[in-house]
């Protein structure tokens, strides 16, 4: 029976040279240096790996092989190994070795150690990388808050004889000196616009030099800028068209000129209709509105064109969590961005307008919203605006029962703190963390004291959660009570990366944990690192396993039970411990059966037992998470566990019991249909997966995703069920031949499709000759991938070498003895030092004797 499998052929090589070569000859090591140049990093890895068993490798040849591994494994994201290979004795002492160290424990997350190996003697002119180490030197600061750091390390580069160099740190200083205010100053550090530098590094330039003379006050001079960036075309104009067309609008309103910055505005969104950040150049727009407008103006007659005209669908309950859930950020897909902005805006320039049918289609607009939109941000938004609309018109029952802020009004700041608060809270919990930061913002200077105080911390979170770090840097910086809320906000900005899964969380959370001991959020870092090393990538369960050993009984009665208990879970998973990570599961769930988090927790259970080998135990806990809360974003992922686990179970009623849960996906169309009716397939016998697969592949569109896999194992179902019948072999050398005639030349799934080709054809009657197959065919399709090969070699050999051994055989099968010799041969030039290769190699040879054939 034929079966489509993945094989990756180890790529050990053992070169005969002369002692003491030199890498850069060795073919195996330029293979390395270019598939490092095509950010083919594990190939690459490979090649260096097989260029240091070369025999007789000198010490100095090594130390640069092991360098350019080490660099391949860096870009791969293995730390641990890369900092492995950096240890070897042979490169103590080498030049290079601080560089290739720090990258590695950058993508360690270790940025404080990078730094540190990043001294005075790696940045040194002369030392090997010395430029880029300074690059990344100031990097490392930038993330470390220390941006007068950065500014001193780029200070070098904008001085250096590299004139690449020097525009790229001319760049980045100006961008820092802008985010410090500093106009002036950023716009002499840009490079003239003369300068010879690449078309993104130009534009760029471009736009901060409009941004530069805009906060100078120099409109006309910023607008020139804008305009010019708005004329350029092409893939790299595009990424900086969205800054250059609200930096033209905001020159334009500066320089009193209205009607142009309003007709670039609408031409604008008019251009990028689906562009997610049209709330970027709506408000402006809006900003552009007289005070007084009439109802016939421009921009509110075209807010209303982009307004769908919906009819409320039915009553939407609005509610507020303030659950540690609301903290993790979450981002709804928009059903339509301009049509949700539009309805808002012009719900504004309505109210703006003031006549009472203005006011009314006004507040039938917001409430339109909130109830078309619930999930969309301004939804929230929607509720702010009403509020203050009931206080202004003197409906303060209605405004005190609805979240608010009530900043515009003469009310008493307690209430308006407490409104700002209520707004927050729904703008977090609704994703809008920008708006939830300014309303927290407004409430901090409403409050003194301890109030203060705990609302700038939470003014923190909002704006880490924005991933606006140099907004919570200068919050941090500048805060009435920063020297009390030092240790909190440090602890803020740790717990951030840990939501964000970065690298430097891990380190972040140990040094607030060792700088401060006695504080009292303590627990509740350690709970934080722990979750951080079990999520970073390798784990770090030994990390993990003293963070949460360290918790006293006291502690632990401080903190969420249920975030606990899965940290605890996840840790007995990645130490393999899979009965003690269900029992844990278990036990939580017979004491919390009714936890918010239970879904999460019986998820885990289930995948313990998969894990395991407990199929029966899984299916059934999976099945039942996935039926109980089908709203659940684990009810998915839980049914295919299922299934898997169900068709694992060995019994014929098991097997029944996958496809039914298989088909619970398909049916319900979920994104995992794809991934469920491609394994549900595999389940089946073969005539029953070609039933299943067949229609599907005929439905599908020539780019879906999984169109190649589908047709694969569509073609093998139809080889394996053909038996005396060969119309199932003709339909799928029929889709092999779409298959490749969908494909570009050097697609890596050309070869495996042309030997599944063959080997149908080896099969098919000759239709000339019906008592012979159509081998001939089969074996040109074989031999044509040889060559092929040879012209390019591929990234995996799997299907040359098969195609090789393939052809090789039909030809001894029909005792073309002379010619089977030949394709050995062809064979073992390909991938030399494979093992394949060499046997076929060997098997040349054996021909040759066995058949006295001789060389000429």
């Amino acid at each position: 029976m034929l079966r489509r499998t993945l094989i990756a052929l180890p790529l050990a090589t053992m070169f005969a040279a002369a002692a003491g070569p030199d890498p850069g000859k060795l073919p195996v090591f330029r293979e390395g240096l270019e598939a490092l140049s095509m950010r083919l990093w594990e190939v690459a890895e490979a090649r260096f790996e097989a260029a240091l068993i070369t025999p007789d490798l000198d010490p100095e040849a090594r130390q640069l092989v092991l360098l350019r591994l080490a660099e391949a494994r860096i870009r791969a994201g293995d730390a641990e190994g890369a900092l492995k290979t950096l240890s070897e004795p042979v490169l103590t002492g080498n030049a290079e070795l601080p560089f290739w160290k720090a990258q590695a424990l950058i993508v360690e997350g270790d940025f404080t150690a990078a730094l540190a190996l990043l001294d005075e003697n790696s940045t040194a002119p002369g030392a090997p990388h010395f430029r880029e180490s300074r690059f990344t030197r100031a990097s490392l600061l930038l993330a470390l808050g220390d941006q007068a750091g950065a500014l001193e390390a780029l200070t070098p580069l904008t001085k250096d004889k590299e004139a690449a160099t020097v525009f790229r740190a001319r760049l980045e200083t100006a961008a820092i000196l802008l985010d410090q205010g500093k106009a002036e100053e950023a716009l002499t550090s840009i490079p003239p616009p003369n300068a010879k530098m690449t078309p993104r590094n130009s534009m760029r330039a471009e736009l901060l030099r409009g941004r530069a003379q805009l906060e100078k006050g120099e409109h006309q001079a910023a607008e020139a800028i804008f305009s010019k960036l708005l004329e350029q075309e092409g893939p790299e104009a595009r990424i900086f068209q969205n800054d250059a067309a609200v930096g033209l609008a905001k020159a334009q309103l500066a320089g009193g000129n209205r009607v142009a910055a309003i007709d670039g505005l609408i031409a604008f969104i008019e251009k990028q209709r689906d562009s997610p950040r049209l709330g970027q150049a709506l408000p402006l727009l809006l900003e552009c509105l007289p005070e007084k407008p009439a109802p016939d103006d421009i921009i509110l007659s075209r807010l209303d064109e982009w307004a769908p005209n919906s009819l409320p669908k039915s009553p939407v309950g609005i509610a507020i969590g303030n659950g540690s859930s609301a903290v993790w950020p979450t981002a709804p897909p928009a059903a339509d961005e301009l049509g949700t902005q539009a309805i808002y805006h012009l719900a504004l320039g309505l109210r703006r307008e003031g006549s009472p049918e203005s006011k009314s289609k006004a507040r039938r607009l917001l409430v339109q919203l909130r109830l078309d939109y619930p999930t969309h941000p301004l939804a929230e938004r929607s509720l702010l605006e009403l509020s203050r609309w009931d206080l202004a018109d003197g409906r303060k029952t209605e405004a005190a029962t609805a979240l608010a802020t009530l900043d515009e009004q003469a009310t008493s700041p307690v209430l308006r703190a407490e409104a700002s608060l209520s707004a927050a809270a729904t703008a977090f919990g609704a994703g809008d963390f920008t708006l939830a930061a300014g309303e927290l913002s407004k409430a901090a200077n409403l409050l003194d004291g301890e109030a203060r105080r705990d609302v700038t911390i939470n003014e923190a979170a909002a704006r880490l959660a924005a991933g606006d770090l140099a907004a919570f840097d200068a919050l941090a910086g500048h805060s009435k009570d920063r020297d009390a809320m030092a240790a909190d906000l440090e602890l803020e900005r740790a717990l951030y990366l840990t939501s964000k899964r970065d690298p430097a969380a891990t380190p972040a959370l140990d040094r607030f944990i060792l700088d401060h001991p006695s504080h009292p959020r303590v627990p509740e870092a350690r709970l934080a690192a722990a979750i951080s090393a079990l999520q970073s990538s390798p784990a770090d369960p030994a990390f993990a396993k003293a963070q949460l050993d360290s918790l006293t009984a006291e502690e632990t009665a401080t903190l969420p039970s249920a975030a606990l208990t899965l940290a605890r879970i996840r840790l007995a998973g990645t130490e393999h411990l899979w009965e003690e990570a269900a029992v844990l599961a278990e036990n939580y769930l017979a004491a919390n059966p009714d936890d918010p988090r239970a879904p999460e927790i019986t998820y885990e259970l289930g995948l313990a037992r998969y894990q395991n080998g407990d199929y029966n135990d899984a299916r059934i806990k999976l099945e039942e998470l996935a039926t109980t809360h089908p709203q659940s974003t684990l009810a998915s992922p839980a049914l295919l566990l299922a299934a898997r686990s169900a068709a694992l179970v060995a019994t014929a009623q098991a097997k029944q019991e996958s496809a039914v849960l298989y088909d619970r996906l398909i049916e319900a169309k979920d994104p995992l249909a794809d991934v469920a009716r491609l394994e549900k397939a595999r389940v089946l016998g073969a005539a029953e997966a070609a039933a299943v697969l067949l229609p599907w592949f005929e439905g599908m569109k020539k780019d879906h995703p999984q169109r190649i896999i589908a047709g694969l194992d569509l073609c093998v179902a139809l080889y394996n069920s053909a038996g005396s019948d060969k119309a199932p072999l003709e339909r799928a050398l029929g889709i092999y031949v779409d298959l490749l005639a969908g494909l570009p030349e050097n697609s890596a799934w050309r070869f495996e499709i042309q030997y599944n080709r063959g080997l149908v054809l080896e099969r098919l009657p000759d239709p000339k000759v019906p008592s012979k197959t159509r081998e001939a065919e089969a074996l040109d399709v074989y031999f044509s991938v040889l060559e092929e090969a040879a012209r390019q070699a591929p990234a995996d050999w799997t299907w040359v070498h098969r195609c090789g051994v393939r052809a090789r055989t039909l030809l001894e099968n029909a005792k073309r003895w002379e010619a089977a010799i030949a394709v050995a041969e062809r064979h073992a030039q390909l991938d030399r030092d494979s093992e394949l290769s060499k046997e076929a190699a060997g098997r040349a040879a054996a021909l040759k004797l066995e058949n006295f054939v001789w060389d000429k």
